[in-house]
């Protein structure tokens, strides 16, 4: 990790001196390569993009050094001037719409530059962008230092935040800073972290964060490489540790959905949370979070929401507080954390347990944006750390005093100055200008995709609604369009055919006159990026009364805040796996040809089949088994993306059980009785790609001949062919409900199968099926890629050369059996397995005996002599 820490260092002591010196930076500036400087006026000059007078005045200074106009303070504020006055003249050569934002582009009393006074603030996204490739090296590279660090200092429960060159406000910095903490904590700022700051002079050490109350003094020295770091950090780790488990944490809990247990959890002392859908029983059996993700079957990076609630319940301190929550905006209760986790296998769900010494269940109702910038109080999942904890316990004390001594017994902090006598009364102050915050409303708004698509908009756009039909007409219940204001939260829902969730709305503007009509107006503040079906929330029981339910003829419904949770509860738990991905996982650029992991096949070959997977629509890899086909169906669908990108892929496998109702949609047991229509993965991905035209998603079928192909598929037979990726090949389910309820797969998705042609036990496939496909078949690789990666992991030359050559001679073996043929080689993904821990004859005499001698057995089940002579053959 040297080089890694040594390299941004360099980069830093670089930056000081543009930033200390602005005629090092112009110097620099103007000696910037022709392909940067017009990169850089390509991205800020974008006529598409959102006016920022920042971003005119980086496009203008690109465009006039490509002009060979130098550079310098002097003409920097001049461009400033120009873009204060408007100066539409100057600016003539801009696009029509651009200029027209520069016009009407609102003047306050603060300067539009105000936060742009620092040359380095305006210009570091010259130096410091994707074309450099400084941007994207520097990330790596703290990336790996805080993986590495995790691992060196075996810190398992600890996670990391890290700030590179642009800065946490993107005004550029002189430094990047590092800072790994609890991952039970709520941010960096509740903890005591081990801290780095790559800059000019590098420092590292113990830093307390700034939400501490009464902090241990910060210990943090000069350091002199990556070595001299960990080794302090080796130093203060005991005490690091120590003070992040002595300090306190706060987390808020649900009781149950919409807080059905909370009467008996408080009555029993207790907080109790139900995973049965993660069978993995009593958590003490796990050493740390990693051991309890493999027993669930989730792979050892997992953000899942459900395991991270899970393992903060396992692992939050004795003395830890609770804030009990029914919904987002109500706090049922406060208690403080007495006993150690346990599993409590005698009860009927709710076997996770905290001893719970609950101090109050007096009731707080939240008022939406009454704390900064909060709409709600509380997320809505099961168990996790909340951040307006000390805003909670102000207005606990300030609405019930009496719980004042209990907290300072409890030796809880909160505000006293927040404190307000419940007797005073405000005589003198003018009432008028007291602003009083009214509760938001929430509402349900149906959009006909055959008018008007949510999957078109884009988050921050803004939308209107006409409060009239096309005749003129008012809309059904027309007061909730009166009643709608600011700040309240619509469900965006797309009715038939789509019939799903997928947005939420923020009201910007109530019932308002335009050249349209009579209108409301929001913005899309989320688009979820796995949209909630009709289906999934019609059958919920606390939703039998919502109005929308009940007769969903009409455009606006309004829905409590009880419902809302519920249905925001239900887009979370679907949403929030891959939203963290999302937000955490390393998405990188992704070309075959730049691939150091690339697998053994031709680029020629390669680059042939995703041109047939993009025209085709439907591809199917076969070979023998070991040939790598699952493997390279995913760098497949890297390659049309340019990026690695996990969450646009799903992956099912067949086998002689899967039946329609799993892949497409079917009729389910309900727990109360009776029967409720399931979506089944494919449709359900299919519906999500729907959601979100713009990108493209792959399907990938393992073993795609192992089920029955006609039974599974059913009407998808026709509807997956590439020229019938439309609506209006629309077909109408084996369980749809209505006429309208039609189906189409979507043009941007993908489906990759994979077959093993060795399998004797498969049923030819369907010729119908077959038409549909474009098939590719797969050859093991013993050639020079395969050689090369097998001299990586440490194999002697000797032993790549024997694997090659006599597996090769089997092969050819094989092929020329007519019994057998080629789908039936050995393939290169046997032998991809070895480090250098073991001994390279072990481990080949294992392969051999364990893996390739039963295989042999199994071909020439009825010619045991070949296997006897290919065993020897491949014996070193």
């Amino acid at each position: 990790m040297q080089t890694q820490f040594q390299y941004i260092v360099d980069l830093a002591k670089q930056y000081n001196g543009y930033a200390e010196n602005p005629e090092v930076l112009y110097t620099a500036l103007n000696n910037l390569p022709d392909e940067i400087i017009t990169e850089i006026y390509r991205e800020y000059g974008n006529p598409e993009n959102r006016f920022q007078p920042v971003n005119l005045l980086r496009a203008e200074v690109a465009r006039q050094i490509l002009n060979r106009v130098p550079i310098n303070a002097e003409f920097i504020n001049d461009i400033k001037a120009k873009i204060r006055n408007k100066d539409v003249e100057y600016f003539n050569h801009l696009a029509p719409a651009f200029l027209n934002e520069l016009v009407v582009y609102p003047v306050g009393k603060r300067d539009m530059f105000a936060n742009w006074q620092k040359p380095w603030a305006i210009l570091h996204t010259f130096f410091y962008n994707k074309w450099t490739k400084q941007k994207e090296t520097v990330q790596n590279y703290l990336e790996q230092i805080c993986k590495d660090l995790l691992q060196k200092l075996d810190l398992k429960e600890y996670t990391y935040h890290k700030v590179d060159f642009q800065g946490p406000s993107n005004f550029g910095d002189v430094r990047c800073w590092i800072a790994l903490f609890p991952i039970i904590k709520n941010s960096h700022r509740d903890a005591y972290q081990f801290f780095i700051t790559l800059e000019n002079n590098p420092k590292a050490g113990m830093l307390a964060g700034h939400s501490l109350r009464n902090a241990k003094p910060n210990k943090l020295r000069r350091v002199h490489g990556y070595l001299d770091t960990l080794q302090y950090f080796e130093e203060v780790k005991d005490e690091i540790v120590k003070l992040n488990k002595e300090s306190r944490n706060y987390f808020k809990f649900a009781p149950g959905s919409q807080a059905s247990e909370w009467e008996e959890f408080y009555n029993d002392g207790i907080a109790a949370i139900d995973y049965s859908n993660i069978n993995i029983g009593d958590l003490n059996q796990f050493e740390d979070y990693k051991e309890m993700l493999n027993k669930a079957g989730l792979p050892a990076d997992s953000q899942s929401n459900q395991a991270g609630n899970l393992w903060f319940f396992k692992t939050a301190n004795k003395g830890d507080v609770v804030f009990a929550n029914k919904g987002v905006n109500t706090c049922l209760g406060i208690g403080i954390i007495e006993s150690d986790y346990y599993f409590d296998k005698n009860t009927n769900g709710y076997n996770h347990r905290r001893k719970v010494n609950w101090i109050t269940d007096k009731v707080y109702q939240y008022k939406s944006n009454a704390h900064k910038d909060y709409k709600t109080l509380f997320r809505p999942d099961t168990f996790s750390p909340t951040k307006p904890w000390e805003f909670l316990l102000s207005e606990y004390a300030r609405l019930y005093p009496e719980l004042v001594p209990v907290f300072q017994k409890q030796n809880l902090i909160f505000n006293s100055e927040q404190n307000v006598k419940i007797d005073e009364v405000v005589e003198d102050e003018d009432l008028n200008e007291i602003e009083i915050a009214e509760p938001i409303n929430f509402w349900w708004l149906n959009a006909n995709p055959k008018i008007w698509s949510i999957s078109n908009n884009k988050e921050g756009e803004l939308q209107t609604y006409t409060t009239h039909n096309e005749k003129g007409n008012k809309r059904r219940i027309y007061k909730y369009f009166e009643q709608t204001k600011p700040g309240d939260l619509i469900i965006g829902y797309e009715s038939t055919p789509t019939k799903q969730i997928k947005a939420i709305y923020e009201v910007t503007k109530g019932i308002h006159n335009t050249d349209q009509g009579e209108e409301i107006e929001f913005e899309l503040v989320e688009k979820l990026e796995i949209p909630v079906s009709w289906n999934e929330l019609k059958n919920n029981p606390a939703l039998q009364k919502c109005e929308v339910f009940i007769n969903n003829q009409g455009s606006l419904f309004k829905i409590t805040e009880e419902e809302y949770d519920i249905i925001r509860e239900v887009i979370d738990n679907k949403n929030i796996i891959s939203e963290k991905l999302l937000q955490h996982s390393n998405i990188k650029k992704y070309k075959f040809s730049e691939d150091a992991d690339k697998p053994f096949i031709s680029e020629e070959q390669f680059l042939k089949s995703v041109s047939l997977l993009k025209r085709k629509k439907n591809i199917i890899l076969q070979g023998p088994p070991g040939v790598g086909k699952t493997f390279i169906a995913r760098k497949l669908a890297y390659e049309i993306m340019q990026e690695i990108k996990d969450t646009s892929i799903e992956m099912v496998q067949f086998h002689q059980s899967y039946s329609y109702e799993d892949f497409i949609q079917g009729l389910r047991p309900t727990q109360k009785g009776g029967f409720d229509l399931k979506d089944g993965i494919f449709y359900t991905f299919c519906q999500r790609a729907l959601a979100h035209p713009e990108k493209p998603f792959f399907f990938i079928i393992d073993e795609i001949n192992r089920g029955n192909l006609s039974k599974i598929f059913g009407e998808l037979m026709m509807l997956i062919e590439a020229d019938k990726r439309d609506a209006k090949y629309a077909l109408k389910l084996t369980y749809a409900e209505e006429e309208e309820d039609r189906f189409f797969v979507p043009e941007n998705l993908y489906i990759i199968g994979t077959m093993n042609t060795a399998d004797r036990s498969l049923a030819i496939v369907d010729y119908a099926l077959r038409r549909r496909f474009a098939f590719i078949s797969l050859q093991p690789d013993y050639g020079d890629n395969f050689r090369n990666f097998l001299s990586s992991n440490g194999l002697s030359n000797s032993m790549i050369g024997h694997i090659s050559s006599s597996v090769f001679k089997v092969n050819e073996k094989i092929k020329a059996d007519s019994n057998l043929g080629e789908g039936f080689q050995i393939g290169h993904s046997y032998f991809c397995n070895f480090n250098d821990t073991v001994d390279e004859n072990i481990w080949w005499q294992e392969i051999i005996d364990f893996e390739l001698k039963p295989l042999l057995e199994e071909i020439w089940f009825d010619e045991l002599n070949n296997v006897s002579d290919m065993t020897r053959l491949l014996s070193k």
